[in-house]
């Protein structure tokens, strides 16, 4: 398989999520900012993070395949929370800063 990019994209299941979550949501998404911080460290993270309108975030795979990548997305703690909706798309980081 080849390695490429992989974009997946995260959306709230609910509306206002970010305004009213409950302790239990709040922890899941604790859980989901770490996961995404030991990929970092793992080198499969290029880049998180949410919209400022919180209607969805995306996160940038690299070193990966389309099997692997898929699995990411799919043990996302906010994913497997069902806090959170994914979908995930092959990518190209074609320009970056340093």
């Amino acid at each position: 398989m080849e390695t490429t990019e992989f974009l997946y994209q995260i959306k709230p299941v609910r509306a206002h999520f970010m305004e009213n979550q409950t302790d239990a949501e709040q922890k899941t998404l604790q859980s989901h900012f770490q996961y995404l911080q030991n990929l970092l460290e793992e080198g499969k993270l290029v880049l998180a993070g949410p919209c400022l309108d919180a209607s969805f975030g995306i996160v940038i795979l690299h070193n990966t395949n389309e099997e692997e990548a898929l699995r990411i997305m799919e043990n996302d703690p906010a994913i497997r929370g069902e806090i959170m909706t994914g979908n995930l798309h092959p990518f190209r980081v074609s320009l970056i800063k340093d």
